[in-house]
């Protein structure tokens, strides 16, 4: 099921992925380095999805922002992030790191400002996206990690 959704999402967001010329690599190299590994990016990425999460129970927009930005602003790993994955993957990787990138980043922005606005039921359901891109993504990849 989630396999589905995955191909659903990166069919859908392969052509703006395209339009915009960006490649993974690029994308990387947009982003400050840090000292951690790409599963470690992923812990703090699940301690920021959990701290929007949080902020929309308590109601605290600045939870929301700031679990928000740790997604919007995340460093890039210490290596090559394609490099967990087999070599015959790692160009079907590269196009999920483009697209779950776009997704989660544009889910976490509309949790933020609808939270901003206290529309606590529109920022749930931007935080579920949220939640959902990374459940999907995992599904696909998880197992083919080394």
């Amino acid at each position: 099921m989630y396999r589905k959704g995955l191909i659903v999402l990166c069919i859908l967001f392969a052509a703006s992925a395209e339009a915009q010329q960006k490649t993974a690599e690029e994308l990387v190299a947009s982003k400050k380095k840090a000292d951690i590994t790409y599963r470690q990016l992923m812990e703090i990425m699940g301690s920021a999805s959990g701290l929007i999460n949080e902020g929309i129970v308590r109601e605290n927009p600045q939870m929301v922002r700031n679990g928000a930005t740790l997604i919007l602003d995340h460093p890039a790993p210490n290596h090559k992030p394609w490099t967990i994955v087999a070599e015959p993957e790692r160009a079907a990787f590269k196009q999920t790191l483009l697209t779950f990138d776009k997704i989660m980043d544009n889910q976490a922005e509309k949790a933020a400002q609808l939270a901003e606005k206290r529309d606590w039921s529109g920022a749930g359901k931007a935080a579920y996206e949220l939640t959902n891109s990374c459940i999907s993504c995992h599904a696909a990849w998880k197992q083919k990690a080394r």
